[in-house]
């Protein structure tokens, strides 16, 4: 494993030099063959490639106080699905950095309890823009490997409850509103980040198919001072996202 990283550090390492080198190639040239030359580089054939993707996402929720905000420690993973955008520059020939834009439904099967329906099984959905501001990526004959930070925005979220008849319904509070007291009633953080490690296989006719795990890292409940006398818990609730993506799409790039 460690000879692995070493060769792809110094696959890294290589490509960057390599960057640098053509970077003082153009440096040496008059202010406007720069511009000219910088803004060739960039925007010519295959430099930047756009595409599009969608597909499938396999989430959940990891952390040992899963049993502080619902009935027990027990989740399931929650199928839903993602879709955006994402786009490629080619800085060497095996070195590309990544950049994406999506919209993705995460989640759990959770159980819940209340004094009228006892315990039932329950499902919790949120709804997050993600964004991979910039993936380092390793190419090589249409196969890349990438690990990189990613930041998401809570767009809406919702538990299923039951109401005094026994009928589910969507519970939308828990996304959070200014009145709410987190006493009584738990909500979620509006931000979420993480880690994510993926691969993908680009053929040649443009169209590709990739596999990503994430891995949040930020307490996804909101705590703040409002517990009271009775709560033994008086700091962050450890409940982190996780899930696995599958996606399928296609590159636009100029032949």
């Amino acid at each position: 494993m460690k000879n692995i990283i070493k060769l792809l550090f110094a696959i890294l390492f290589f490509q960057l030099a390599e960057a640098q080198n053509k970077m003082e190639k153009i440096s040496a040239l008059s202010p406007i063959d720069t511009t000219e030359a910088f803004r060739s580089a960039l925007f010519s054939k295959g430099k930047l490639i756009l595409g599009v993707q969608a597909g499938y996402t396999h989430g959940n929720l990891r952390g040992g106080e899963i049993t502080y905000t619902f009935a027990d420690s027990q989740t399931k993973p929650l199928n839903s699905f993602h879709g955006g955008l994402t786009l490629h520059a080619r800085v060497g020939k095996n070195f590309w950095l990544k950049h994406e834009l999506m919209i993705n439904q995460r989640g759990a099967g959770v159980n819940l309890t209340d004094s009228i329906n006892d315990n039932y099984a329950s499902k919790m959905q949120m709804l997050y823009l993600d964004v991979y501001p910039i993936s380092p990526t390793l190419y090589f004959k249409g196969f890349q490997l990438y690990a990189a930070p990613y930041v998401s925005a809570l767009v809406n979220a919702n538990i299923m409850r039951k109401d005094l008849n026994g009928n589910f319904f969507r519970d939308n509070t828990i996304f959070g509103a200014p009145g709410n007291n987190e006493s009584s009633e738990k909500y979620l953080q509006k931000i979420d980040f993480g880690i994510c490690f993926g691969a993908e296989y680009k053929f040649l006719f443009g169209a590709f198919i990739g596999a990503r795990y994430t891995h949040g890292l930020a307490d996804i409940f909101q705590y703040a001072n409002s517990y009271t006398f009775q709560d033994v818990k008086t700091d962050s609730i450890k409940i982190y996202n996780q899930a696995l993506m599958i996606s399928v799409g296609y590159y636009f790039e100029r032949k």
